[in-house]
């Protein structure tokens, strides 16, 4: 046979948990047609002696809904070998949407998902080419995508399209949640691999409200999953934030028939060694034949925030005034307000209500005191202050440091810090690491880009967790990137290597696999900055038969595709 690729001499890892052997991979129209051994010639060879060969990685937590419209390679995702990306994660997307909501849906993720929204108004242009989700679908599918994308129905634009701005202020009645069912029956028919919602305490919105799936009563769900599972395919992605909820867990699941993700099992979220009773917990109802699986990161949760959007402090009570403020003139009045700032300095010293940090859950003040302690100055005009612990330079100059904090934001609003929040503890990590029942996945790629970048989560699982860790074995690791994400997802024929399967490809060097250092750039529409990292090792990303160009470059042909899940049978 003669191939149209052929990648010649690897260690083949094939993503069904099975041992490494060493063969090639022939590859013709697109797919996978020899494995192991593929005598013949090729119009072009990989010559991948002493590299790894495995399935492209499916990223089941992305938010690139809008990002595709205008970046249809998905950057950075496959520069760190993954070739199909699951969005509408957490209930977030932009379909649904009528065009009087646009505006409404794109502050939401401005706010929720730290969104520039010049880079989402510029990105997606005025004229939105759908309304309905079988019409983004439609849109997505037209796209020249270089990497596969599937999608979930998200909650919040599905009840903005049915409730307009009343989404953020109340329950719904029932013609209403009739209507919601009647959309998510449509999107289940037209493809879309689940339904995702959100609950977490952390999802404020514009002008500070709860999104608008946290105003849904649990009823509201329940029909919503009942549409989910009369279609006969797809899951339910259930963000609860830090506080697990094990019986509405099992609801969804009776209701629907089908598999439920929850986010999050994170090292912390509920204090030392709080993942182990959540592992359990999780580990019983799998035992149980209950397909309910906790998803958690193999990354710390770390955030730079600037003080336009200083989302870390998003569930302090301290800070409502300032996550209200209509406009950054409001905000700088806030911040110079000594009462303001007494409130602020009493919550970072353990001493004021509502002590929340992260993801809604209060924290005792100790924990809190600490997390505030760790913050570190990313970015400042003043140089000497980069990358320097906010707590020393405060000492140094006889402030709280929540003053030195807000003075910084006085004088410059682009000031950044960092704040390490959770799964920061290596040895509580590596349990959830290796628990085989947690969902590797938060790479939340296309989110929160000024803040966070977290979609390199596959070459630092492999880079960290494998070779100098050793937590994992390489074909476990692989496994939990590829042929478990794919297949929890309804996505069959994605994450393994077969012959007959779809060619998506990543050949790597095991020896030196790794994410890269965090840079900012400015790339995005409207000159939007963002965080990037850079991956090591990466020999070639393969999707549907064709290698992607170095980043950075647009493939000549791109041959990604929308992966629309149906009815089995």
């Amino acid at each position: 046979m003669t191939y149209d690729l052929k990648i010649a001499g690897g260690v083949i890892v094939d993503g069904t948990g099975a041992p490494r052997r060493r063969g090639d991979v022939g590859i013709k129209d697109g797919k996978v047609v020899a494995l192991g051994e593929a005598p013949g010639s090729a119009a072009r060879t990989i010559d991948a002696g002493g590299l790894v060969v495995a399935p492209g990685f499916v990223d089941i937590h992305t938010h690139y809904d809008a990002q595709l419209l205008w970046d249809p390679m998905l950057t950075i995702s496959p520069w760190h070998g993954v070739t199909t990306v699951v969005v509408g994660n957490c209930g977030f997307g932009v379909a649904p949407t009528r065009p009087e909501h646009r505006g409404l849906i794109l502050r939401t993720l401005e706010r929720v998902e730290g969104m520039s929204l010049a880079a989402l108004e510029a990105g997606i242009g005025p004229d939105w080419p759908f309304v309905s989700f079988p019409e983004y679908m439609d849109a997505v599918a037209a796209r020249p995508l270089g990497i596969n994308v599937a999608v979930m129905l998200g909650h919040t634009p599905l009840r903005l399209n049915v409730m307009g701005e009343a989404a953020t202020e109340r329950a719904a009645r029932p013609d209403e949640i009739a209507a919601m069912k009647r959309l998510a029956a449509e999107a289940m028919d037209v493809g879309a691999v689940g339904f995702a919602t959100s609950v977490s305490k952390v999802h404020v919105g514009y002008a500070g409200r709860p999104v608008p799936s946290r105003l849904a009563e649990f009823g509201e769900m329940l029909e919503i999953a009942d549409a989910v599972g009369r279609s006969g395919h797809g899951l339910i992605q259930y963000n609860v934030g830090r506080d697990p909820r094990w019986e509405e867990y099992e609801a969804l699941h009776a209701k629907s028939g089908r598999p439920v993700v929850w986010t999050a099992l994170l090292a912390g979220s509920l204090g030392p060694n709080s993942h182990r009773p959540q592992l359990a917990r999780a580990a019983e109802q799998i035992a149980r034949g209950l397909a309910i699986f906790p998803q958690g990161a193999c990354r710390p949760i770390q955030i730079e925030f600037d003080f336009h959007s200083p989302v870390v402090f998003d569930t302090w009570a301290s800070f409502a005034a300032a996550r209200e403020a209509g406009d950054d003139a409001a905000r700088r009045a806030i911040y110079a307000d000594p009462a303001f700032r007494a409130r602020v300095r009493r919550q970072a010293d353990g001493r004021g209500p509502d002590d929340a940090v992260f993801m809604g859950k209060e924290l005792e003040g100790d924990t809190r005191r600490a997390a505030f302690q760790g913050y570190v100055i990313s970015e400042s005009k003043d140089a000497a202050l980069k990358e320097r612990r906010l707590a020393d330079v405060a000492r140094e100059r006889g402030l709280h440091p929540v003053d030195l904090m807000l003075d910084l934001a006085l004088g410059d609003l682009d000031t950044r810090m960092r704040a390490a929040q959770l799964n920061f503890v290596e040895d509580e990590v590596r349990e959830i690491v290796k628990d085989p029942n947690v969902v590797i996945g938060l790479g939340d790629g296309g989110a929160h880009m000024s803040q966070l970048c977290d979609a390199c989560y596959a070459t630092h699982l492999l880079g960290h967790w494998v070779r100098e860790d050793g937590a994992l074995t390489l074909e476990q690791a692989v496994h939990r990137l590829t042929g478990a994400t794919a297949a929890l997802f309804g996505l069959a024929d994605r994450g393994r290597l077969a012959p007959g399967l779809p060619a998506d490809v990543v050949v790597f060097d095991a020896a030196t696999v790794g994410a890269g250092a965090l840079q900012r750039i400015n790339d995005l529409p409207a000159g939007a900055d963002r965080l990037i990292a850079h991956p090591r090792g990466i020999h070639a990303v393969i999707v549907n038969g064709e290698p992607l160009p170095p980043p950075g470059q647009a493939p000549a042909r791109p041959t990604g595709r929308l992966l629309r899940q149906r009815r089995a049978g």
